[in-house]
C-alpha cells in the first residue's frame, strides 16, 4: 500500500513538471523570427503594398532611427489575445533604437479578427493610446473590414510615419497613403470637419465680416492645426513606389523596449 501511495505521488509530480516544461517551449513556438519591416505570416498582404510599407519603413529608420514593423499572423493561440500576444513579440523582436524605444508594432490576427499598434516607450507622448486608436479606426480598419490588408497596413504604417517625422521634425517627402474605401462612408480624406469645405468657408466669411477681419488668420491656422490628426488618404507621387527600398538589405531591428502603450480594435 505505501509502495502503490509512493508511486502515484511520484507519477502526479511528474506530470506536473512535464506539463510546466512545455509552457515556454510552447509560448516561444509560437513567436517566429522576424523577416523584415513586413512580417506577413498569414500571406495576406499584396506585393505591390509590401514593396510600399518596406519603402516606407526604411526611409523612417534610415531619417529618424525610428522602425516600424507590420505583422500579420493566423492566430495568436496559445496566447489569450492580441494584446499578449504583441507584447512578447515586442519583447523578442526589440523593434526600435536601444536606448530611444522607438518602435511601432502593427500587429493583426486573422482567426480572431484583431488588430493592434504597439507604441514603443520613446515613441508615446508622440502617439499616445488615443492617437493610436485613431490611426486604427481611420486608416487601418475600414480596408480590413473589407479585406484589403495591404493597402489598409500601407495606411497605417504612413500614418505613423507622418507622426514620427513630425516628432523628430524631419522631413519624410510625400508620404501619400491610398484612398479611403467608397464603401466605408468617409470622404477620401477622411476629414470629419462638420459642414464639408462650403460649410467652413461660410463660417470663415462669418468670422471675417464680424471681426472685422482681425480673427480671420488666427481662425484659418487654427483650421489647419485641429485638422492635422485626421487621416489624409490618396496615393500621389510618394517617392517609395515599386519596390525601391534604398540602401541594401534588412538587418534587423535596434533594441527598442515596449511598455503596452497602443491600441486594439476588432474588425
Amino acid at each position: 500500500m505505501k509502495g502503490f501511495q509512493k508511486g502515484i505521488t511520484f507519477l502526479s509530480v511528474a506530470v506536473v513538471l512535464l506539463l510546466l516544461s512545455s509552457l515556454p517551449v510552447l509560448s516561444a513556438q509560437s513567436i517566429p523570427d522576424y523577416r523584415g519591416f513586413v512580417n506577413d505570416f498569414a500571406g495576406v498582404i499584396d506585393s505591390d503594398s509590401a514593396a510600399k510599407i518596406e519603402a516606407v519603413a526604411r526611409k523612417v529608420q534610415e531619417t529618424t532611427g525610428a522602425e516600424i514593423a507590420v505583422v500579420t499572423i493566423d492566430t495568436v493561440e496559445p496566447y489569450a489575445d492580441v494584446d499578449q500576444y504583441s507584447i512578447e513579440l515586442a519583447e523578442q523582436w526589440q523593434v526600435g533604437q536601444e536606448g530611444e524605444d522607438n518602435g511601432i508594432i502593427f500587429l493583426m490576427t486573422l482567426k480572431e479578427r484583431q488588430v493592434r499598434m504597439e507604441v514603443g516607450y520613446g515613441l508615446e507622448g508622440a502617439i499616445p493610446d488615443g492617437r493610436a486608436g485613431e490611426i486604427l479606426d481611420e486608416a487601418v480598419l475600414p480596408y480590413l473590414s473589407q479585406g484589403e490588408y495591404g493597402k489598409g497596413f500601407l495606411a497605417g504604417t504612413v500614418e505613423a510615419a507622418r507622426e514620427i517625422a513630425e516628432e523628430y521634425n524631419v522631413e519624410l517627402g510625400s508620404l501619400d497613403a491610398p484612398p479611403m474605401p467608397a464603401q466605408s462612408g468617409g470622404s477620401a480624406g477622411g476629414s470629419s470637419s462638420g459642414g464639408g469645405i462650403p460649410g467652413r468657408l461660410i463660417f470663415l466669411a462669418l468670422i471675417f465680416f464680424l471681426g472685422g477681419g482681425r480673427m480671420f488668420l488666427p481662425m484659418l491656422l487654427l483650421g489647419g492645426i485641429t485638422g492635422r490628426r485626421h487621416y489624409r488618404g490618396g496615393f500621389g507621387s510618394s517617392g517609395f513606389g515599386g519596390g525601391s527600398f534604398g540602401g541594401g538589405g534588412f538587418g534587423g531591428f535596434g533594441g527598442g523596449g515596449f511598455g503596452g502603450g497602443g491600441a486594439s480594435r476588432g474588425f
